[in-house]
């Protein structure tokens, strides 16, 4: 079987540190291998899914194939650096940020640009931190939220104009915010 071309995701001018991302293809491969990966789980693994209770091999597998039928609608971008899969979570895009070495991806740059290239310049993300009841802790993963619509704002954050600065802004030696 032949992979498919790659196709750029944008053509914007970024930092030559990481390179444009491309979107995945996505094919019955990539489904096996989901299956493949929620198999491998030992069976204690889906207690968190059925309220504490270990699930009968059947129930597991039905499990096991909404997930991957769910996964169908999900994108996956790559570069050089991360891997990013894409849900649309209505009336917001979910974006789960990986770094392909397992490090913590926490460079804000890196996630601005990631914002902007995939989904748009002008479109504004969140971070959300839940209500423990809600945790999701994947290790090294990250989170965004985005309104799609470039025009949208969300009802907090700065309400002046762009401000962008390489070093930080000192006052007698010490650090201060603009």
């Amino acid at each position: 079987m032949t992979p498919l071309p790659l196709e750029p995701a944008a053509k914007q001018p970024f930092r030559l540190s990481m390179n444009t991302f491309v979107k995945l293809p996505r094919d019955a491969h990539s489904a096996m291998a989901q299956r493949n990966v929620l198999m491998a789980q030992p069976a204690f693994y889906f207690r968190q899914f059925f309220n504490g209770r270990v699930p009968t091999l059947g129930e597991r597998l039905a499990y096991i194939e909404r997930k991957v039928l769910q996964s169908l609608s999900w994108d996956f971008y790559r570069n050089d650096t991360y891997t990013v899969m894409m849900e649309r979570a209505d009336p917001f895009i979910h974006l789960c940020i990986r770094r392909h070495d397992g490090q913590e991806c926490k460079n804000w740059k890196d996630h601005q640009r990631i914002k902007s290239e995939l989904i748009g310049p002008e479109c504004e993300a969140v971070e959300l931190f839940p209500a423990e009841s809600r945790l999701i802790d994947t290790t090294n993963e990250y989170h965004l939220w985005v309104n799609p619509n470039p025009g949208y704002r969300f009802p907090f954050g700065f309400s002046w104009n762009r401000f962008v600065t390489e070093k930080p802004l000192t006052l007698g030696g010490e650090i201060h915010a603009a």
